[in-house]
């Protein structure tokens, strides 16, 4: 038997369809620095702490720049790439400068030093890119002293595109929303989350328009 769904029935599929994907996105950057640190633990013996609500923040900057390490130098080992990728989360995550300094000190004597140069290029040019389109949303909240800490929107930034293709009703897309905020409302105020990401769908939608009726 064939099911008709309604305008608002699909609607509401593709709303708690999207619903999971933040959902998946923000278990895969938690996962990936919960694996990260335990690596770099287990190859290494070097512990590092940090606040667990941050595993999606410190995923969502890290994990795109050990993939690109992954899919550009496949001579590369598994432990060579999670210590350049600890490099990094220490360079952007933390103040312990000999922590630092002992991976940095690692890393020269695996002669990895020029990969690890080229990672830190990519992450400035993420990070420089991620808060120049922050800049864009030109929000009205003061400037906030750490960027970093949105960085758990960098592998949302695909999806809340797609939805601001979709035609979602004001209550559909406040659910999008508040299902975001509802991941971070630990690291960030929930108030703070909702406004940005509302921003950064209404960009998408206007760009969009734009785009329209330049045509």
């Amino acid at each position: 038997m064939d099911i008709i769904l309604t305008e608002s029935q699909y609607m509401q599929l593709l709303v708690e369809k999207n619903e999971n994907k933040i959902a998946s996105v923000f278990e895969k950057s938690k996962d990936f620095t919960k694996k990260l640190i335990s690596d770099v633990k287990e190859q290494y013996s070097i512990d590092f702490t940090f606040l667990g609500t941050w595993g999606s923040v410190i995923g969502g900057f890290v994990r795109p720049i050990s993939k690109y390490m992954e899919g550009t130098y496949p001579n590369l080992t598994d432990q060579e790439i999670t210590l350049i990728t600890f490099g990094i989360t220490l360079t952007f995550f933390s103040n312990n400068k000999e922590k630092l300094n002992k991976v940095l000190q690692l890393i020269k004597e695996k002669g990895i030093i020029t990969f690890f140069d080229r990672a830190i290029l990519k992450a400035y040019d993420l990070k420089d890119a991620f808060i120049g389109f922050l800049d864009s949303l030109n929000l009205t909240m003061s400037k906030v002293s750490n960027m970093m800490a949105y960085c758990f929107l960098i592998p949302l930034v695909p999806l809340l595109k797609d939805l601001s293709d979709l035609n979602l009703s004001k209550e559909q897309t406040d659910l999008i929303v508040t299902g975001v905020s509802h991941y971070t409302t630990i690291v960030l105020g929930s108030k703070i989350v909702e406004t940005m990401v509302s921003s950064i769908l209404n960009r998408f939608k206007s760009s969009d328009s734009n785009l329209e009726s330049d045509q």
